[in-house]
């Protein structure tokens, strides 16, 4: 049995994951660095540079507009339409050496 105490930081600590979240997928985390595949990059795209800058450009806005499922609380996975193509977007956090690590700072 849970006390009550531990499931209220639970609550607190999935809404902060979240909230780091959204300023990621919304553009308010400097730090951040957003990957996309080329794969889908050139599905989306074209043959230009252009067209493949255009094509990241509807993917931003695709994904700073997005919806979660309930079952996302932390708002780390979502999957998306654009351009009749469906996305799948996933959130994960790294050190600066690109080391996958959890918010308590325990390697993953």
């Amino acid at each position: 049995m849970h006390d009550r105490s531990d499931l209220a930081c639970a609550q607190q600590r999935t809404e902060r994951i979240a909230l780091l979240n959204d300023a990621v997928r919304k553009g308010r985390d400097r730090t951040a660095r957003i990957v996309m595949t080329s794969g889908l990059l050139a599905e989306l795209g074209g043959e230009t540079v252009a067209d493949s800058l255009m094509a990241q450009a509807r993917l931003m806005a695709a994904l700073r507009h997005c919806t979660f499922a309930p079952d996302s609380p932390e708002r780390d996975f979502a999957s998306m339409d654009v351009d009749g193509i469906k996305v799948l977007m996933k959130v994960d956090l790294y050190d600066p050496g690109l080391v996958k690590f959890a918010l308590n700072g325990s390697f993953c």
